[in-house]
């Protein structure tokens, strides 16, 4: 065990955790040799067994380094349970790319650190954000060079509004160390591989819902969020695991667009849907929630009383077009 984990079990907040986990039945042991292997997978696998319905992954047979671009709804468990089903197909884990909102709280931010968590400022703007993007882009393609794996979300932050869209910024950063500027998405080639997770039950519904009704979060909502995906019910998680995609489009903001838009289509092409995504996704194309199944209306009901408990009576056709809109999947382009 590295001296970094060591003084990282030794923090009181996770030694709360290791006490809190032990009450519902999980036991870590008080010196591991191997921090990740012997208490995060485990945790994760308990994460698994009391919060789903059963964890889906279809991976590639071949793993070559690279990095691998996805959806993302949830904080935590995407590149968490994506990491579990790497693991337990014998194969390495991947380096993590998070925002440093995520690390407001210093054994937090240890804590994602010995997860091979590499973080990003969005707050920062102008030349100190540019100058952030070479560095994290060298980051990523020095671990790429090393035969290591990255995991990154297709865009910064959460999709809350259903919508799987690839940021052409986001992938411009990727490729800067390759070459990008002169070569555009070319720099990318045989490193870029699209992954889609989806969950049948989001249990941060009501969080994100809130948080576009008064207009923002407070500084605890991530938190919250992180607390609440891990432990919140989800159903049945899908994950699959494309090939790597081509990168033959032209060095221009065209073919930027259109690189970001293939991203897109080939995270759809994945065809892994939560059980609510049809319903949703037509009821917000005819404008007629009037349809929706029991399952999905009865949700509804519980954010909405959720909601009025954080925030005081609610619009509740209101609440049932975005939670329509969270529950969709796809990009619009």
């Amino acid at each position: 065990m590295s001296d970094s984990d060591s003084a990282l079990i030794q923090l009181p907040e996770v030694q709360r955790i290791r006490s809190y986990l032990l009450e519902k039945g999980l036991v870590l042991p008080e010196n591991p040799a191997d921090f990740q292997q012997e208490w995060c997978v485990p945790f994760i696998r308990w994460v698994s067994a009391h919060a789903t319905a059963g964890v889906e992954a279809t991976l590639q047979t071949e793993d070559a380094p690279g990095i691998r671009i996805g959806t993302h709804r949830d904080i935590v468990c995407d590149p968490a349970l994506y990491n579990l089903a790497r693991f337990d197909a014998g194969l390495p884990t991947t380096h993590i790319v998070l925002g440093s909102n995520l690390a407001r709280l210093p054994w937090v931010k240890s804590l994602l650190i010995s997860n091979k968590a590499i973080f990003i400022d969005r707050s920062l703007t102008g030349r100190a954000a540019l100058e952030q993007h070479i560095a994290l882009s060298r980051t990523i393609s020095d671990i790429v060079d090393d035969g290591g794996h990255v995991w990154i979300a297709q865009a910064p932050g959460r999709a809350k509004d259903g919508r799987d869209e690839t940021s052409m910024a986001l992938l411009k950063m990727l490729a800067k160390a390759r070459g990008g500027d002169e070569l555009g998405p070319r720099a990318l080639r045989n490193i870029l591989r699209p992954i889609a997770i989806r969950y049948d039950v989001n249990p941060c519904d009501a969080l994100l819902i809130k948080e576009r009704l008064v207009g923002g979060k407070d500084k605890k909502d991530d938190e919250r969020s992180m607390k609440s995906g891990l432990e919140g019910w989800k159903g049945v998680v899908r994950i699959a695991e494309g090939v790597t995609l081509p990168t033959d489009h032209e060095n221009s903001r065209e073919g930027w667009t259109e690189f970001a838009r293939s991203v897109d289509h080939a995270i759809m092409a994945l065809d892994i849907h939560g059980q609510w995504a049809h319903e949703a996704g037509q009821a917000l194309t005819h404008g007629d929630t009037s349809t929706l199944s029991e399952g999905f209306s009865d949700r509804i009901s519980a954010v909405v009383e959720k909601l009025e408990h954080f925030i005081g009576p609610v619009d509740k056709d209101m609440v049932t077009t975005m939670m329509c809109e969270v529950y969709r999947e796809g990009s619009s382009r």
